[in-house]
């Protein structure tokens, strides 16, 4: 598909798109850059990439560049590649927040290189090389949010998706973080609070041996990077503080029925929460 494809932030996503770009031989080489030595090196022992990078200069050759570093980073990391880039290339990144990102980069990409804002929604609460899979994308979405009309680049990034089995789907930016705030970020909101709530209140430390399964299902991603997450919360700052006060109204509701004993209403309320998460399958 690609005679070289460089990625640049080799954690869990890039390191695992390395392993499915290797699997489904998508590029002659594949090339890896990472801040951070000790991953570098570590993605290039677990051969997640061919070879490394020592700067944004080895990416000159690339046809295809995947930018997968923290948010906060995301706008520079693309704006530095801009300068060294060939003609012809295609560049995204696979951040889970997008129109900020968008807004900071559209006035500035060159005529002849295209950008293709993505995000992959795959992931798990492991990061860095060492947690990368390359199963982990397997028929997981991938949601492209063209800046304007679709061209070829956009259709060349879809067929990718494709190749490494992901579905595809277009979404307008701002509807993406949207909605996003709502099935993603506020979920890792309330497992951080949580947790939190547990930390600061059991002064007894026998109390945490009796954690159950539903603690550990519900706050598993409690143990994501806090740097990706720090990024995401500010980055789409004002979706997150809605979806935190429409949170905050639900659980209101639900407080008010057990203080109230409103045993019919509560249990009206549980039981619609229950039939809509069967509708939902996940």
């Amino acid at each position: 598909m690609f005679n070289t494809i460089g990625i640049v932030g080799l954690g869990l996503i890039g390191g695992s798109l390395g392993l499915a770009i290797k699997h489904k031989k998508l590029s002659k080489i594949l090339i890896g850059f990472d801040r951070n030595e000790e991953n570098l090196n570590n993605a290039l022992n677990l051969e997640l990439v061919d070879i490394s990078a020592s700067s944004y200069k080895s990416f000159s050759i690339c046809d295809f560049v995947i930018v997968s570093v923290p948010p906060s980073q995301t706008v520079q990391v693309i704006l530095d590649l801009f300068n060294v880039l060939k003609k012809n290339t295609i560049i995204i990144d696979v951040t889970s927040v997008k129109k900020p990102i968008i807004d900071s980069i559209k006035d500035f990409i060159p005529k002849d290189i295209s950008y293709v804002p993505t995000h992959p929604i795959a992931g798990t609460e492991n990061f860095g090389p060492k947690s990368a899979f390359r199963q982990l994308f397997e028929d997981k979405y991938f949601i492209i949010t063209p800046i304007a009309d679709v061209t070829f680049a956009e259709k060349k990034v879809e067929e990718f998706a494709k190749t490494i089995n992901m579905k595809v789907k277009y979404m307008d930016a701002e509807k993406h973080d949207k909605v996003f705030a709502y099935v993603s970020h506020l979920p890792h909101v309330i497992a951080y609070s949580l947790v939190n709530l547990i930390w600061q209140k059991n002064e007894d430390d026998e109390a945490y041996g009796f954690v159950g399964g539903g603690f550990r299902d519900f706050t598993r991603i409690a143990k994501s990077n806090e740097k990706m997450w720090s990024d995401i919360f500010l980055l789409n700052k004002n979706n997150i503080l809605t979806a935190i006060n429409d949170y905050i109204g639900s659980l209101s509701d639900l407080k008010k029925f057990i203080e109230n004993s409103q045993e019919d209403k509560l249990l009206d309320f549980l039981k619609n929460i229950r039939l809509f998460k069967e509708k939902l399958n996940v």
